[in-house]
């Protein structure tokens, strides 16, 4: 029993939570920014969705394979149908916009055969259009990707009561190796979002 109490005695006190400590950062942004979904290929067939295609590769809707998360139940294929094609454009019927501030974009992607590059093609407040690249795409299977926004995109924050948007336009796709007939790469996408959180607001008027 005295050993017991001993041990008490000499055991740290449990800490009592400090109501004055500032939250770290990343616990600050996860309040302030959210996820708005751009498109999650559910809703609409795939030719109200993205314009004709004008290379050799079928865009469709499918199934096969289990989606990346458990309330999808589809997603963006594309398959390339000739080993001559080295570049596909996905082009959103309509402009997606993003109306708060981005600050990055997030899907998912499922990549048969590597030796790929996605770009997201943007149009930013100015009516410019922007390229945010993936990099090399070494990997197989599905994996979430974050493409952040960079400042150059101007999104007009500081401007009090901005309306502008920015416009996800559409996607590209190159494939810098040469593919057999008989082993085309297929890629799929999912679930594009943006992380975004309200741009600054004018204050309201004041009651006389």
């Amino acid at each position: 029993m005295l050993l017991a109490l001993i041990y008490l005695l000499a055991a740290d006190p449990i800490k009592t939570p400090n109501p004055n400590k500032v939250a770290d950062f990343a616990e600050i942004e996860s309040r302030i920014y959210r996820v708005e979904m751009l498109e999650n290929f559910e809703e609409r067939e795939i030719s109200e969705i993205l314009l004709p295609q004008e290379n050799q590769a079928a865009v469709r809707l499918a199934r096969e394979l289990t989606p990346p998360v458990s309330e999808s139940t589809q997603y963006a294929s594309v398959r390339v149908e000739g080993p001559e094609t080295r570049r596909v454009r996905l082009q959103f019927k309509t402009p997606r916009e993003v109306k708060g501030y981005c600050r990055a974009f997030t899907f998912w992607l499922n990549v048969e055969k590597p030796h790929a590059r996605l770009t997201l093609i943007v149009e930013d407040s100015d009516q410019v259009r922007h390229f945010i690249d993936s990099g090399d795409l070494q990997f197989r299977g599905w994996r979430k990707m974050r493409l952040p926004v960079a400042q150059r995109i101007r999104q007009h924050d500081l401007y009090l009561g901005e309306k502008s948007a920015l416009k996800l336009i559409g996607i590209e796709i190159v494939f810098s190796a040469k593919y057999t007939k008989g082993k085309l790469p297929l890629i799929l996408i999912d679930e594009i979002a943006a992380e975004v959180r309200d741009k600054y607001q004018l204050p309201p008027e004041l009651k006389k």
